[in-house]
């Protein structure tokens, strides 16, 4: 870029031509050598870009002339700018885009790779790219796949940052010498650093661009007084062209069709090979497409339209920035057609199809969070506020503590405290942790963003470097559990201070009247101050959510116990105990109030080593008076017996995620009624997921937002060999198969894992094991086999036997779930594949050879009404399946 090549960018010429400042015209040329020098080089990096990112659409001299150009426009002819506002808009203009290279680092004095934000950024990929948080030897030698993504995202992430420092970069040449990007020493100490912010502030915030450049800069020793630089005016310009450039010469069809574009970048181009440059109407911006767009390119249209309304509100804050700081206003105030679809498609015609915006849209969204962060997904059940704000902080304990040993390799202490204070307000439940801690931008924005998971967020992560490489994985990740607060109480208050912050940098959120009212976000007072990071929850409890007798607050909640459910009002240490069965945190509570020490109630992850009689008591509720040995002895009876039965699974990086048995006799009244003593937990909570024929705990991960059923976290091969041991060591103790030992032979078949010489196929009114079962398939060329719901009879409230005739074989052929409201081990197989009807299919194979799979479908699709035994000298009649063998075979 030579500014004396180009005639169409006025402004430039009146402050750099020939004919403009000719009374220091010695000083005017030396700004403009400076800006040609520097253009020279930067013409020389910006053509790396393409190589880096090849998906963007030109960032060199054809947008660089542009941006002059558009400043004209948009200005206005009698716009003027000095030799130093020249050179600083220029000069902003060269490295504003500048960075998006890894050459541009390099002559930063840096290498993307060695940059602070690389780990978290290659460990997002990794995240994306494996499914899974990496693990730290990945990060080492990750994917090169993944690290290009991760070079791609920070190039285009810390452009903005990187372009600040490089006015002020040098290298060395190949003679030797030291080369700067601003050769004029003088100028560049001058205005070095003020290009550099300016070329930076194109992507601040608005609100940032005015408090940094609220004051006109001052002049070198060498210019005259009067050229001082309006940098807010300037960078107002640069933001606002470079928006605006969006023409058909940034994104031309040739490097289109030669640099393989994604999906998402294609959309891009072809937005901008439409468009043709913009003219001026009443003020506003008119830009035109009239070889329109077809309904294949109906993505591109509406691309276009968002884009240029990003444009037509940028043009509007630059404008009403101006003009509330008493500076010249630009001739273009805005973009238009923009204001509806169907104005658009005036310009940017449609070919064939209608611009309907039909997009979900929330037009209460009070009301929405109100309904879906409160009753409607959880149920009339205020407790689960409290499970919400413990699971949260417990997941802010877990973050800091992965990203102390992250960063030091250390170990640190986090904690939970739960309790309930009083003041003339009234009741107050109260959680406080030692976490991370949340910045007054995640407050404001985040926190209150419904549906929106703020732990990886880019704004989360900003203050915690490290956090995503640390292997952290939360347990929230639906955006919606904080509003479960206010089923709780209307008024609540949420402290916080950062990780990075000192206790001055304590934010207050608060909530006078639950979200139909703004809340109110303010600074901490000097004794509102926190002594160290971490999150305090605080809300006051409405009428009839609390209730407290002889000192103790009782809660209003729900508690599963194994065998019923109970609602009433619980202190706060029975519902962690029933809610929470392996926190990654210590929770401390306190039940009474006011002023009562807190008490260690859980211990971080104690579910790995503790009694296994008490756990199996916590995962199935049976805490606290109402739940005591003497009113659930058959309960603590179940406990006391397979407690000591319990075995931990590990993973195979050795992360315990499971301590479980197999139940190993008849416990229960009925084929589908038994004690629940199970449970996968959503994070440390407690949810309605259990394990069909086992008792213990799983840990999972939330599978809804109402975090009410989880997913297994453990893989198939872990699963499968422990299910596989347990049928090993049952059958050696076993005293008497029956329905309790089919149904548990079900269960290791959905678990993946092989019941080996368990009788669980019932032939007439005995039990065989899979060898034996071959056998009298081999022995027969005929077969008949029904459900298991037919050969057994009620009396009263359980079940008995049916005398079943001697060649009716009966087994599950449907698809029982061998966890409970979870689908989480979809994940690992097709259920046709672990399933009693499949491992039959492979009998008949062993015992009368291969070809039988479609003649098993019809059978089992196509049942006969017969009679299959007696039941009090009554035929029993079933559904039976007939099978026969082939005659040729």
């Amino acid at each position: 870029m030579k500014h004396n090549e180009s005639a169409r960018s006025n402004i430039r010429t009146r402050a750099l031509g020939s004919d403009a400042f000719t009374d220091a015209a010695e000083v005017r040329e030396r700004f403009s050598r400076s800006l040609t020098d520097m253009a020279t080089r930067a013409n020389q990096l910006a053509l790396e870009i393409g190589s880096d990112l090849p998906e963007f659409t030109r960032h060199d001299e054809v947008h660089f002339d542009a941006l002059w150009e558009l400043a004209d426009l948009i200005a206005g002819p009698d716009a003027e700018i000095n030799p130093a506002e020249a050179f600083v808009l220029g000069g902003a203009i060269l490295v504003h885009d500048l960075a998006m290279s890894r050459a541009a680092h390099h002559i930063a004095g840096g290498e993307l790779r060695g940059r602070p934000e690389w780990p978290d950024t290659l460990a997002s990929e990794l995240r994306t790219y494996l499914g899974r948080p990496p693990h730290p030897s990945e990060l080492v030698s990750p994917p090169e796949k993944a690290a290009k993504a991760a070079e791609k995202f920070l190039l285009r992430s810390l452009h903005a940052e990187i372009a600040a420092q490089l006015p002020l970069s040098s290298w060395q040449s190949l003679s030797g010498d030291r080369v700067y990007m601003v050769s004029d020493p003088e100028i560049r100490t001058a205005y070095g650093r003020l290009v550099g912010a300016i070329a930076a502030s194109h992507h601040w915030d608005i609100d940032e661009v005015v408090t940094k450049f609220s004051a006109p800069v001052g002049v070198p020793g060498f210019a005259p007084v009067t050229w001082s630089v309006d940098a807010l005016r300037l960078a107002c310009l640069l933001r606002v062209t470079d928006a605006t450039h969006l023409d058909s010469s940034r994104a031309p069809d040739l490097l289109a069709a030669v640099r393989n574009l994604p999906h998402n970048s294609a959309d891009h181009w072809l937005f901008q090979s439409r468009l043709q440059r913009p003219y001026i109407r009443n003020g506003r911006l008119v830009f035109t497409a009239p070889d329109g767009f077809s309904r294949e390119e109906m993505e591109a249209w509406w691309l276009a339209y968002e884009t240029l309304k990003c444009v037509d509100s940028e043009l509007k804050g630059a404008d009403a920035v101006l003009t509330e700081k008493g500076r010249e206003s630009f001739l273009v105030r805005g973009v238009a057609h923009v204001d509806t679809p169907r104005e658009f498609s005036s310009v940017v015609p449609c070919r064939d199809w209608e611009p309907v915006e039909a997009r979900v849209k929330v037009g209460d969204v009070a009301s929405l969070v109100k309904r879906l962060g409160g009753t409607s997904l959880y149920g009339a059940n205020p407790s689960i506020g409290l499970r919400e704000i413990l699971s949260n902080a417990c997941d802010a304990v877990k973050a800091r503590e992965s990203l102390v040993r992250y960063r030091t390799g250390r170990a640190f202490a986090g904690r939970v405290t739960v309790w309930v204070e009083e003041n003339p307000l009234g009741q107050w439940v109260v959680c406080s942790d030692n976490g991370v801690g949340m910045t007054s931008d995640v407050l404001a924005n985040k926190l209150l963003d419904f549906g929106c998971s703020s732990w990886l967020s880019p704004e989360a992560v900003r203050g915690n470097t490290g956090l995503i490489a640390s292997q952290f994985a939360p347990t929230g990740k639906f955006g919606i559990g904080f509003f479960s607060v206010f089923m709780m109480g209307s008024r609540v208050q949420v402290w916080s201070r950062p990780l990075s912050g000192a206790p001055s940098d304590t934010w207050l959120l608060e909530f006078s009247s639950g979200v139909g009212v703004r809340p109110t976000l303010r600074r901490a007072q000097a004794h509102e101050e926190m002594d160290e990071p971490g999150t305090t929850v605080k809300v006051l409890l409405d009428e009839g959510v609390a209730d407290e007798e002889e000192g103790v607050v009782g809660i209003r909640g729900s508690i599963r116990s194994a065998s019923t459910e109970m609602d009433s009002y619980f202190p706060l240490s029975h519902l962690i105990l029933a809610t929470f069965a392996a926190p990654q945190a210590d929770i401390w509570v306190s039940d009474r109030c006011p002023d009562h020490e807190p008490s260690l109630l859980i211990q971080k992850n104690d579910w790995v080593t503790m009694d296994g009689a008490a756990l199996l008591r916590r995962v199935s509720g049976l805490c606290g008076s109402e739940h005591s040995q003497e009113k659930d002895i058959d309960h603590w009876a179940l406990a006391e017996e397979f407690g000591p039965k319990l075995q931990l699974i590990r993973d195979s990086n050795g992360t315990p995620l499971a301590r479980l048995c197999m139940v190993d006799r008849d416990i229960s009244a009925s084929r589908y009624r038994q004690p629940i003593m199970s449970t996968v937990t959503a994070g440390p909570a407690t949810t309605r997921s259990s394990l069909s024929s086992g008792f213990g705990i799983i840990i999972g991960s939330p599978s809804k937002a109402a975090r009410n059923s989880a997913n297994p976290l453990l893989g198939l091969d872990e699963v499968s060999s422990w299910a596989t041991r347990e049928a090993v060591r049952i059958f050696s103790k076993m005293a008497k198969p029956g329905e309790w030992s089919q149904r548990l032979g079900e269960d290791i078949i959905g678990l993946g894992g092989d019941p080996g010489d368990l009788p669980i196929w019932r032939l007439g009114n005995c039990w065989i094991n899979y060898d034996q079962l071959v056998a009298w398939i081999a022995g027969r060329d005929e077969m008949v086999f029904v459900d298991p719901v037919y050969v057994t009879s009620r009396a009263g409230s359980r079940d008995h036997p049916v005398s079943v005739k001697d060649d009716i074989l009966a087994f599950e052929t449907g698809y029982r779930p061998t966890i409970f409201d979870s689908d989480g081990l979809r994940r690992f197989r097709e259920r046709e594949k672990f399933s009693c009807l499949s491992v039959f299919g492979k009998a008949v194979e062993e015992g009368w050879g291969n070809g039988y799979g479609d003649a098993l479908d019809e059978a089992v699709r196509h049942g006969i009404n017969m009679i299959i035994g007696m039941d009090e000298g009554r035929g029993v009649y079933a559904n039976a399946h007939r099978l026969l063998r082939h005659t040729d075979v």
